[in-house]
């Protein structure tokens, strides 16, 4: 997990923000917003939708910090759990227009652009040589190309368990399921990037190691 905040810190903000402390809920948005900002940005790959979400997830943060509760859960998994929540309503409100609008325009509906160009915070190769970099770009875009493949669900458990190196109970709290149903999410995700990056010549990287 890149960058891990101090949840004494996160926990004492919270705390001034059930006291509706602006100031602390200023600065708990610039230390929390940014990591699941890109969270949510690897499961809806739209920028307005981005934006309406961390605006909930901070919403939510006004309203109910008073009930987060740190002996059942760390700060951070609570707010993701917020975070995937959000994503997934404003994705199911996403489909049922869509399907409306199908319904009203037979035909006339475009797919949906994706804001792929800043999505994605890739690492630059470490590997040294022209040939070794250039294979390095070419499997962080495989990498891109499968993950856009992903349903939502299975590009949050990829997220959260390869990028964000979760624990399979702290995505499970994440995503309000049990732990078997990651295992079997992880497993299914996997095998299809497996597919995928396959069709490209390339092989999954290990866990921690994903950057999509």
């Amino acid at each position: 997990m890149a960058n891990p905040v101090d949840e004494t810190l996160g926990i004492g903000l919270l705390k001034r923000i059930a006291a509706k402390d602006r100031k602390a809920f200023e600065e708990f948005y610039y230390l929390y917003a940014q990591g699941f900002g890109r969270f949510l940005m690897k499961m809806l790959k739209q920028r307005d939708r981005v934006d309406e979400a961390v605006n909930d997830v901070m919403l939510t943060v006004w309203q109910l910090a008073e009930r987060y509760d740190p002996n059942r859960g760390r700060l951070s998994t609570w707010l993701f759990g917020v975070a995937h929540n959000k994503g997934l309503k404003i994705l199911e409100r996403a489909r049922r227009q869509q399907e409306d609008s199908l319904e009203e325009y037979p035909g006339e509906i475009d797919s949906e652009e994706e804001d792929a160009s800043d999505a994605y915070d890739c690492a630059a190769p470490s590997a040294s040589g022209p040939e070794r970099v250039v294979m390095g770009w070419e499997l962080a875009d495989a990498m891109s190309w499968a993950f856009l493949k992903l349903s939502a669900n299975h590009r949050s458990v990829i997220e959260l368990c390869f990028t964000e190196d979760r624990s399979y109970q702290e995505i499970a709290d994440i995503m309000g399921c049990p732990i078997n149903t990651v295992k079997t999410r992880v497993f299914h995700a996997r095998k299809r990037l497996a597919e995928l990056l396959a069709r490209k010549g390339f092989s999954p990287p290990e866990r921690g190691k994903v950057a999509i």
